[in-house]
């Protein structure tokens, strides 16, 4: 067999037309459930530390300073300070928006983290109080779109 036919032949071995169906389902976990159920409910919920206080945005079930369980849950704001601004004239999907959307990073007062959302109205700049405009309770479904968006306090 000549070199030629034999690289054919690994080549034939290497590559093939095939499908692989993947099917991928995540949980939001213990505590993404009972943060995206306050949210339903109309609160934003933080996990809360009881060895050390510490309180965190997004909820998580282990706390990152004494890597004790965390089983406490406590509803915060329901205000907070905007501490990050950006603009996207881009939509998720990569298509061009015909008005740009503001995006928020807010934080809550004595919790580690916070939230990304998107941020409306007018004269919004970092430092600026606000709070979350959740949607009616009868839309609401339990997920981070339930607030529509933060506006200024």
């Amino acid at each position: 067999m000549s070199l030629k036919d034999r690289i054919t032949s690994v080549e034939k071995l290497r590559s093939w037309t095939d499908q692989i169906p993947l099917h991928y389902q995540y949980t939001a976990g213990v505590a993404g459930e009972k943060f995206l159920r306050g949210l339903r409910e109309g609160r934003i919920l933080a996990s809360e530390c009881t060895n050390c206080g510490k309180k965190y945005i997004p909820p998580k079930v282990y706390c990152v300073e004494c890597y004790r369980e965390i089983k406490r849950f406590r509803q915060v704001g329901p205000g907070g300070v905007v501490a990050a601004l950006a603009e996207s004239r881009v939509g998720f999907e990569g298509n061009r928006l015909a008005r740009p959307r503001t995006f928020a990073f807010v934080v809550f007062k004595g919790v580690t983290g916070g939230l990304i959302h998107f941020a409306t109205g007018a004269g919004l700049e970092i430092g600026s109080k606000v709070v979350p405009k959740f949607r009616a309770p009868a839309k609401r479904q339990g997920t981070i779109l339930d607030i529509e968006g933060f506006v200024k306090a």
